[in-house]
Parts: C-alpha cells; sequence; structure tokens
C-alpha cells in the first residue's frame, strides 16, 4: 500500500476536475437547452475538456513514474491507475448504481431511483447534455456507462504516460525541448 500514499492528492483532483467540469457542464446545457447545435457543441466541449484534463494529469502521474521505475524505486503496478480512478469514481458508481433501482418494482425503489439520477445527474454533469440528445435520460443504465467511462480514461492516460505514448506530442515536451 505504500504506493498509493503518494497518489491521495492526484485522487482527490481526479474528482475534483469532475465536480468543475459537471458544473461546467450544468451551465451549458442550462443556458443552451433550446438550440440543439449549441447543445451538441457544449456537449462536445464538455466531455472534450474533462477528458484532456484527466487523461493528462493521469498521463503525467504514468510518466513520472516511468521515471522511478527507470532509477529502480517503483515497480509497475495495473492496480494503480486503476483503483486511483475507481476511488475517484465510488461516487459514480454508487449514484448510477442507485438509477438501476427503477427497474425494481415499488414506490420505495422509484424514490431511490430517482435520488440516484438527481445525484448522477449534477456530479455528470458533463455528460448531461450528450446524454440529453441522444435521448437516454430515461435509460437507467446511462449513468452507469458514465461511470465506467470516468473510470476508463484515467487508466488509459496513466498508461499512456507510463509506456511514454502521447497523442499531442507537444503538449509533453520538457521546457529544455520547448526553448
Amino acid at each position: 500500500m505504500t504506493m498509493f500514499s503518494d497518489v491521495k492528492y492526484e485522487t482527490a483532483k481526479l474528482f475534483m476536475y469532475q465536480i468543475v467540469m459537471a458544473v461546467f457542464g450544468l451551465v451549458t446545457v442550462m443556458a443552451t437547452t433550446k438550440s440543439v447545435p449549441l447543445t451538441l457543441i457544449c456537449a462536445v466541449l464538455g466531455i472534450g475538456l474533462y477528458v484532456f484534463l484527466v487523461y493528462n494529469m493521469m498521463w503525467d502521474i504514468g510518466a513520472k513514474d516511468r521515471i522511478k521505475a527507470d532509477a529502480g524505486r517503483y515497480e509497475y503496478s495495473a492496480m494503480k491507475p486503476f483503483l486511483m480512478a475507481l476511488v475517484a469514481g465510488i461516487p459514480n458508481l454508487l449514484f448510477g448504481g442507485l438509477c438501476v433501482f427503477r427497474l425494481a418494482g415499488g414506490a420505495v425503489f422509484q424514490k431511490i431511483a430517482r435520488v440516484g439520477e438527481t445525484v448522477a445527474k449534477l456530479i455528470n454533469g458533463h455528460f448531461l447534455g450528450a446524454v440529453k440528445l441522444t435521448r437516454m435520460l430515461d435509460n437507467p443504465f446511462v449513468w452507469v456507462l458514465v461511470a465506467i467511462i470516468c473510470i476508463i480514461v484515467p487508466v488509459l492516460g496513466y498508461n499512456a504516460g507510463y509506456r511514454g505514448f502521447a497523442l499531442i506530442p507537444a503538449l509533453h515536451r520538457d521546457k529544455k525541448e520547448k526553448e
């Protein structure tokens, strides 16, 4: 567990990025609700910016771990990025799972599902525009899918950084190389 002692801040930052992007997504969806093209643009920007921020942050962590591994101070663990993303995504999984309660009968399960859907929409506001445009707001599994996406992106970013793969190489150059 010593390898996770230094990533508490980054794990919290993953969730904070999500909250910040959720606020951005909610504001843009509410502001563009009457215009489908504007909602589409804002949905793409919200999801794209979230993926960019999270991927870039995890890429940096993976690249730093690669440097530590090359120096012999770190041994690669595939579980590290997964556990970081899983811990940051616990609220997504929890409230996305509550949305599925809608499929069960009974008034209590319906109320639990409504609470889950409301909170899932709030903490995943950056996906709300895309979900709304695809007319999947009534699908209880859409928020579980969003939770899975919010776990996959950080894992991919970490592994890309650890292996030195960069989608935009100019973004990850050292300051010496830029000058």
